[in-house]
């Protein structure tokens, strides 16, 4: 019997080194570079100084009496999911903003829970210094839409209209569970959620040469240092939140809803849920379109967004 033990303890003692091990190898290649000033020189755009960082943005056309405030979703790759749509959207010369989360792209990566709350003081603070006094036009995709949805609820004197594209705010992304035990977590996240992390993304896209010129760049943001620690905690602390009951707050007809129709993430049952609690919600099913339909089909979006904004 003691044989057996000493015999089931080497095994598992040699388990885990191995594990240990490979834990360590794999963590030195992966998050190789720090987001600092050499890094952010090759940035486009400029940078601002906020409560919680450094955030990366843009400021495009000349009118600004009428300005439309970008927001992208959970990726990394940030504010370059909207390559495809501020070329139609600049036609009108609408003062449009785009800018990078925090912890995504280029803005800083501060050691915060990665919440809805974050996201919403961080838009708030990023028009207050920028000056932005008049309601903007929200265009805001996947999680970002639910920053838009919360803080236009919260601020309703600051949006006009809203466009939320394949919204992920219903807060039925929820992580494994044993991404809940400290140790583990950070055993999964680096020796089997990374690496596979940018292949998961296959199934958000319809167009598999659009996904591959994507993932390329991917590839590129998942290397900055601090990605595995910020998606966890987004999964945690927002993706698992539903912010739908924010709908019932904003002023009824200022939402347009736009969805891919092979998107993984918006099924078509799920868009009974956001009109129940906003009854005058106007929505558009795009054909042959995945999580990011301005992405793949932007001839498709683009009308719809500019119609609804009255841009033309």
């Amino acid at each position: 019997m003691r044989k057996a033990l000493k015999i089931v303890t080497f095994i598992l003692g040699v388990c885990i080194l191995a594990g240990l091990a490979i834990y360590v190898w794999m963590s030195f290649s992966q998050e190789k570079y720090s987001v600092n000033d050499q890094l952010r020189s090759q940035a486009p755009g400029e940078f601002i100084a906020l409560k919680d960082g450094l955030v990366h943005y843009k400021i495009s056309g000349t009118d600004s009496s009428h300005t439309i405030v970008f927001i992208h979703g959970g990726g990394a790759t940030g504010m370059e999911v909207w390559d495809y749509t501020l070329p139609s959207m600049l036609e009108g010369s609408p003062r449009i903003l785009t800018y990078d989360l925090y912890g995504r792209g280029y803005s800083d990566r501060p050691d915060v829970d990665y919440s809805a709350e974050l996201y919403e003081q961080q838009l708030k603070q990023l028009l207050d210094t920028l000056g932005f006094k008049q309601p903007v036009d929200l265009v805001a995709m996947s999680m970002g839409s639910a920053i838009a949805m919360q803080f236009t609820a919260r601020h309703p004197e600051r949006v006009r209209k809203l466009v939320l594209l394949g919204p992920a705010a219903s807060g039925d992304l929820r992580a494994s569970k044993l991404l809940s035990v400290p140790v583990l977590d950070k055993f999964l996240m680096t020796c089997y959620w990374y690496p596979r992390s940018i292949e998961n993304q296959r199934k958000e896209f319809r167009d598999m040469e659009l996904f591959a010129k994507y993932s390329q760049r991917l590839q590129h943001f998942i290397d900055f240092e601090g990605y595995k620690r910020i998606t966890l905690s987004t999964w945690h602390c927002m993706l698992n939140k539903s912010q739908l009951h924010f709908l019932s707050a904003i002023q009824p007809n200022s939402i347009l809803l736009i969805y891919g129709d092979s998107d993984p993430f918006f099924p078509i049952q799920k868009l009974e849920d956001y009109k129940k609690l906003y009854p005058t919600l106007i929505s558009k099913k795009i054909t042959n379109a995945g999580h990011m339909p301005h992405y793949e089909q932007p001839d498709q979006v683009n009308p719809l967004i500019k119609d609804f904004l009255k841009l033309d």
